[in-house]
């Protein structure tokens, strides 16, 4: 019996230490990255490692190219705080469909995903006024022949990493040169200057771009660079050879992470989300949506669904989605509460305003009715998702309410 016990107190022993240094090796498994196993890692992905991907938190879409197809691939790092490196990674391909940068840190935790950006990609970190900022630098192509050159910043807002800052530097109209520099950069403002022809009413403008909490961004009450391009394209009516931008040189939709959701984002990145072109709808009625090609042009309409009374409104449908999104800006003095029977969850805080419904089934839709609100301004903007596709395209419907705005 005693020879017994012993048996069975090593055959025990033998189980616990097989299984703590199962679960030792187990915990020791996964090593902090550097630029040499980041890269190793990206590529992979690249030539379609799943389970790199998966620890990429999605960062490569299906169908992009291999590393032998891409026009480049370039990881960078910055010291940020004592004990904190950060990566970005850059991929760069002939089709800005499959353009990516984010941001990680050397546990791959996502801080950043950029998938709006054009062209010849340059990147690097710089400091400005003690704050250390990512900047991006795209030269592409308009409608054929304008040759643009864009800027955009990057960087911390309480601990999470946030696109601050997006803003054209250089229009080239045959040999027609315009350019805006940045003059100053700090915590409150950005301040640049234009310089263009002495006879041109831009040469010598100012503007300046203030930090807007609500938004997470700066923004210009003028905006003049940018407006001034819009109305260059808009202007182009020559006939078209090269597959058109349009205005993919305004702002998409941006995914923005503090790393403490990493998971949730790598599950949600693997739904599948159609092919998109780098459209963007802004309308001038007050507020701004990107939408791709898929979504015909907005029909001005009354619009009563999922409504106690009549609002005229704007209507985009997908056909191929089965869905629709509607925009509808509320009469002034009014309040949602007049014309939704819905109940709203607790408004956002500060100047800029947004609250919503719950999702809710209705007729095998999924619908959602999110409120905004900024000075004397209330808009409604609707979704109606077929509930069968609704989880597949769930990334898609994100972006799109993501992206809208009401210009206050």
């Amino acid at each position: 019996m005693g020879f017994m016990k012993h048996k069975l107190i090593i055959f025990l022993s033998t189980i616990i230490l097989f299984t703590t240094c199962s679960e030792k090796k187990k915990v020791e498994s996964f090593h902090p990255v550097d630029g040499k196993n980041l890269i190793k890692t990206v590529e992979e992905a690249l030539w379609g490692s799943e389970k790199a991907n998966f620890n990429l938190s999605g960062l490569v879409q299906p169908k992009t190219p291999s590393p032998d197809n891409l026009n480049r691939i370039f990881i960078d790092s910055t010291n940020y705080q004592k004990d904190k490196t950060l990566y970005s990674v850059l991929i760069e391909s002939p089709n800005p469909l499959y353009n990516v940068l984010a941001v990680y840190d050397k546990n791959l935790d996502l801080y950043l995903q950029d998938n709006s950006l054009n062209g010849n990609i340059s990147t690097k970190w710089q400091t400005y006024s003690d704050n250390k900022y990512l900047v991006a630098s795209e030269d592409f192509l308009a409608k054929d022949f304008l040759k643009l050159s864009r800027i955009s910043l990057y960087g911390f807002v309480n601990s999470k990493f946030y696109l601050l800052f997006r803003t054209f530097t250089k229009f080239d109209k045959a040999g027609e040169v315009y350019q805006q520099n940045l003059e100053n950069i700090d915590s409150f403002r950005i301040v640049t200057h234009i310089i263009a022809d002495k006879k041109s009413k831009l040469n010598n403008v100012v503007d300046t771009f203030y930090f807007n909490a609500s938004k997470n961004k700066y923004v210009s009450s003028q905006d003049t660079f940018k407006n001034f391009i819009k109305n260059e394209i808009n202007k182009a009516d020559w006939k078209l050879e090269k597959p058109e931008l349009l205005e993919a040189t305004l702002e998409q939709p941006v995914k923005e992470n503090d790393g403490n959701d990493k998971k949730d984002e790598k599950e949600e990145s693997k739904v599948e989300t159609p092919p998109q072109k780098n459209d963007v709808t802004v309308k001038p009625n007050g507020f701004q949506i990107w939408l791709n090609s898929d979504w015909k042009a907005p029909v001005s309409e009354p619009i009563t669904e999922y409504l106690i009374s009549r609002l005229d409104g704007f209507k985009y449908v997908n056909a191929k989605l089965g869905a629709q999104i509607m925009v509808i800006p509320l009469p002034e003095g009014s309040t949602s509460a007049q014309f939704v029977k819905y109940k709203f969850g607790k408004p956002s805080k500060g100047d800029y305003k947004v609250r919503q419904t719950d999702l809710m089934e209705i007729d095998n839709y999924q619908i959602q009715i999110f409120e905004h609100s900024c000075e004397q301004k209330s808009y409604l903007l609707l979704l109606k998702a077929p509930t069968q596709t609704y989880n597949k395209f769930k990334n898609l419907y994100n972006n799109i309410i993501n992206s809208f705005f009401v210009e206050c």
